[in-house]
């Protein structure tokens, strides 16, 4: 049986059936007169075939992921997470300091000043005298728009900033817990020891110098001080060296 699609020529069911007419008209000029041409059914080639190299091409995208992850920590070490080396069985002493909540009130608007005439060699101003004009003019006055010397721009490269000036502070990446002195422990003295210190463009501790502190504590808060580094501080996208104020508390467990 043969259907005619006359009203919807363009459909795909009137696509499959023209087809499906040209395939049995094939096979049936085949059966009738041999012409010698072996019809064969092509297979994809391995080469090209995607899902057969899915597994192949993921293995080798997460090895090369994974070497660039690890790669990026020895490119970029400023880059890696922060983490802290303290003894074991030892524990961090978080400190929490209550800041009172600030309110905002608004004040009531200022009472309107009394106009009292100004009394001038003993005699009164009238209300309907008013002042001269005294505007200058600005286009008469020379000014000197140039800068006294390029060394006045800012401070040099190579020299230290406090950090609150500067951009981007300098962020602990490795943490060393102090030693505790042995009499400190024995008396159970605790306390904190407030360090200066000056963080070079390496991220290490140039110098560290003792604010404020109980005595006993101070020489194991610089040694831990100097076994600290930092992310490097940056300001403009440079790195700067950077002076910063860092307590260390001592207390018992």
């Amino acid at each position: 049986m043969h259907f005619i699609h006359i009203r919807f020529g363009s459909s795909l069911s009137s696509a499959l059936a023209h087809i499906r007419e040209r395939h049995q008209r094939f096979r049936s000029l085949l059966a009738d007169t041999p012409t010698g041409v072996r019809v064969t059914i092509r297979s994809k080639n391995p080469e090209f075939d995607l899902p057969s190299s899915y597994s192949r091409r993921l293995g080798q995208s997460a090895i090369g992921s994974a070497a660039f992850i690890f790669l990026s920590f020895f490119l970029y070490p400023e880059n890696i997470l922060t983490v802290g080396s303290r003894p074991p069985g030892s524990q961090t002493q978080v400190q929490i300091e209550y800041i009172p909540k600030t309110v905002q009130r608004a004040r009531p608007p200022a009472a309107p000043r009394p106009v009292v005439p100004i009394a001038v060699d003993g005699e009164i101003v009238p209300e309907d005298v008013t002042i001269e004009s005294t505007e200058l003019d600005l286009d008469a006055v020379p000014i000197d728009l140039r800068l006294a010397s390029a060394g006045n721009l800012g401070p040099p490269t190579d020299e230290p900033m406090m950090d609150t000036d500067i951009e981007f502070k300098p962020h602990p990446i490795r943490i060393v817990t102090p030693r505790y002195p042995s009499q400190a422990e024995k008396d159970k003295l605790e306390g904190v020891v407030v360090l200066r210190v000056l963080v070079d463009k390496a991220g290490r501790v140039e110098q560290a110098e003792v604010l404020h502190g109980p005595e006993i504590f101070r020489e194991a808060a610089l040694v831990a001080a100097r076994q600290f580094r930092f992310r490097p501080g940056k300001h403009a996208g440079a790195r700067r060296k950077v002076w910063m104020r860092m307590p260390i508390t001592f207390k018992l467990n």
